[in-house]
C-alpha cells in the first residue's frame, strides 16, 4: 500500500514540475518575439539599408537621395556599386519657451523616400522606403525600378 502512495505521489511530482517548466517556456517565448518585434520597431535599432544598380546603369549618370541627404553621384554608375546607410537618430539643441533641451530627431525611417535622379533630364523617381531595407534598382524600357525586399 505504501509503494502505491509514494507512485501516485512521484507522478504527481512529475506532472506538475513539467507543467510548470511548459509555463515557464510559453513565457520566455512570448516574451522574446514580443520585445523581437518592439526592437524592429524601434528608431534606435541598427536598421542598413542597401541600394544595388543593375548593369544596366552602367555609363549612365544617376544621383540617388534618401529624403534630403544625397547618396551617390554616378557619372557614370558603376553596376558593382552597394550603397549602405544605417539609420540613426540626431540631438539638435533647441531653445522652447526660454528653455534649452535637446531634441531626437530619427533619420531614415519608415517614412523616408528613395529618390533616383537621372543625371541628364534632371527627373526624380520616387519610392517610399516603408520596411523595405534592400533596393535593386534597374532600368525597363528606359525608366528607373526599384525592386524592394
Amino acid at each position: 500500500m505504501a509503494t502505491k502512495g509514494s507512485n501516485a505521489n512521484m507522478r504527481f511530482l512529475f506532472g506538475s514540475v513539467f507543467f510548470f517548466a511548459v509555463v515557464i517556456l510559453s513565457i520566455v517565448l512570448f516574451t522574446y518575439y514580443a520585445m523581437r518585434e518592439s526592437w524592429k520597431k524601434s528608431p534606435d535599432t541598427v536598421y542598413t539599408y542597401t541600394v544595388t544598380f543593375s548593369p544596366d546603369f552602367d555609363g549612365l549618370d544617376y544621383s540617388v537621395y534618401l529624403d534630403d541627404s544625397l547618396l551617390y553621384v554616378g557619372t557614370p554608375v558603376d553596376a558593382d556599386t552597394v550603397i549602405k546607410v544605417r539609420r540613426y537618430i540626431a540631438e539638435e539643441p533647441v531653445t522652447i519657451a526660454g528653455v534649452d533641451t535637446v531634441v531626437r530627431i530619427p533619420r531614415f525611417t519608415s517614412t523616408s523616400s528613395l529618390f533616383v535622379v537621372d543625371g541628364r533630364t534632371d527627373k526624380p523617381r520616387i519610392f517610399n522606403v516603408g520596411e523595405n531595407c534592400s533596393f535593386y534598382l534597374r532600368l525597363e524600357n528606359g525608366r528607373v525600378v526599384a525592386d524592394m525586399k
